[in-house]
């Protein structure tokens, strides 16, 4: 943390930034190790690199990204057999 402290401001604010432009769309913290999940709402990997580029930790060279571009399912619906009871509640684990 002494290490990353002096530019999280910096970093912060920088999400913020693209998520108000809707170039990051969702933003979490790792549970299982330190690090951070963000999505990017961009048409390509190479997209999101050149704005990971510009983040203050990828700058001083703080960071390791991996990289997992996706796309938007199947109307799952759709799959659907009609029989099936998709109706309210839908949670009825309780």
């Amino acid at each position: 943390m002494e290490t990353i402290q002096p530019y999280l401001s910096e970093e912060v604010a920088n999400v913020w930034r693209l998520w108000k432009a809707g170039i990051v769309r969702e933003n979490y913290a790792r549970a299982d190790e330190p690090g951070v999940v963000i999505v990017f709402e961009v048409d390509s990997v190479e997209e999101a690199k050149r704005y990971v580029d510009d983040f203050p930790l990828s700058k001083q060279g703080l960071l390791e990204w991996t990289y997992i571009p996706v796309t938007a399912p199947l109307p799952l619906e759709q799959l659907m057999d009609a029989s099936v009871d998709v109706n309210e509640p839908y949670d009825r684990t309780t």
